[in-house]
């Protein structure tokens, strides 16, 4: 299997790779959440729906962070022999990337509230609606492609919850 691992760093104790685990679960979870919850302006509101797009760029961010050590083996190992899963798995992380890179970008040139509060500056009088639907049809790539994720790594996300909960089942902190 290759999906990816919380891996220990050199001289990382037992308490430390734990943290890191919990961690990265429960990060991983609230990125999902909100995946779904940014689907729904009618339901968040434009207000909430664009800080919460603006919070997914850091969730995001730390989601490769602590996902990079399995993101800098595969990419060095990119030409050499892997199972059919990781490659598709790595196309399918790189294309997720590029999906969320671009609904973050034209999310941002067609932000009303978030960004001219940020900025300092006045929201458009008028919806540049080429940006709204090239945000649209990433937005909806973004959901497909997390769903994809989701489910190649649903190995790793079954492990991680076993393992985290069956420690506070036991009374481990």
């Amino acid at each position: 299997m290759s999906y990816p691992v919380v891996v220990a760093e050199p001289g990382e104790s037992a308490k430390s790779l734990h943290w890191r685990l919990k961690a990265t679960f429960w990060l991983d979870g609230l990125l999902a959440i909100s995946v779904c919850a940014l689907q729904t302006v009618p339901g968040t509101g434009l207000i909430i729906h664009e800080w919460l797009g603006l919070a997914v760029i850091g969730m995001a961010f730390a989601h490769l962070l602590f996902s990079w050590s399995w993101i800098s083996s595969i990419s060095r190992r990119l030409l050499a022999r892997h199972s059919l899963r990781a490659r598709i798995n790595y196309v399918l992380n790189l294309a997720l990337f590029a999906a969320v890179t671009a609904v973050i970008y034209s999310g941002i040139q067609i932000s009303q509230k978030a960004v001219p509060v940020l900025t300092g500056s006045k929201g458009a009088e008028v919806m540049d609606w080429r940006w709204d639907a090239l945000h649209h049809d990433f937005a909806n790539a973004v959901l497909m492609l997390a769903g994809f994720h989701v489910a190649m790594n649903w190995e790793w996300v079954l492990a991680a919850g076993q393992k985290i909960f069956r420690r506070v089942l036991d009374g481990v902190q």
